[in-house]
């Protein structure tokens, strides 16, 4: 179960913004990229809210987050709707991610261990590589969960209220080690996603024992066998 799986009640919940973003021509790649600039907006919110010990600031955080994640279903949304889709949108979108994730968790290293900070990082990008690969393998983007890019958003919008709430960052450091576990999970589920989906298309070869006949070698075949085989 992931967030992901309630992206299309998400998406029919902005369809109102949605039109008028298809009115105004907005480019897919402008919501893209605005993504990524809310995204550091969450990022220094962290950041600063722990280098200035003001942990008020982190209540910026959700409304941030929830923002994100608009734009994110907005921009495919929208690209769908005007058929501007292309190659280079999808690409651009998950750069777009990445950068996002790289803003919003690598800012934690400012309220947590910078180690940990690190370790989250890296296994939310070892979960998007593997969708990834699954697009460039199996032709398919495997967004599935427990971990996905949503997931983490929202774990860490809720991270950062009851860090606010407590005014302290102690729930920074419960985020990211969810984080990480959530990310090698999804990672390896994708994986054997991967996997399942490459058996089920390997042909299949099964043979018999009773159908088998054996022949034997040129060899050893006598004068004598010879002369029984032409009778």
């Amino acid at each position: 179960m992931s967030l992901y799986d309630i992206k299309p009640w998400f998406v029919r919940r902005l369809r109102r913004v949605e039109d008028l973003l298809v009115a105004r021509r907005v480019s897919p790649d402008a919501l893209t990229l605005a993504a990524v600039a809310v995204s550091v907006a969450a990022g220094i919110a962290i950041a600063i809210g722990g280098w200035l010990d003001s942990p008020a600031l982190w209540l910026a955080v959700p409304p941030l987050v929830l923002v994100r994640l608009a734009l994110n279903a907005l921009d495919g949304s929208v690209a769908r709707r005007t058929h501007t889709a292309r190659p280079f949108g999808a690409a651009l979108n998950e750069l777009g991610d990445r950068v996002s994730d790289a803003a919003t968790i690598g800012a934690t290293a400012f309220v947590a261990r910078p180690a940990l900070a690190l370790g989250a990082l890296a296994s939310c990008f070892l979960a998007s590589s593997a969708g990834v690969l699954s697009h460039a393998i199996v032709g398919r983007r495997d967004s599935g969960g427990p971990m996905g890019k949503a997931d983490r958003a929202a774990i860490l919008a809720v991270g950062a209220t009851a860090g606010a709430a407590a005014g302290s960052a102690l729930p920074f450091t419960v985020v990211l080690w969810t984080i990480v576990a959530g990310g090698v999970a999804t990672a390896a589920a994708r994986f054997a996603r991967i996997n399942r989906t490459l058996d089920g298309r390997r042909p299949r070869r099964e043979l018999l024992t009773e159908d088998v006949v054996l022949v034997p070698n040129a060899t050893q075949i006598d004068e004598e066998s010879l002369h029984a085989i032409c009778r």
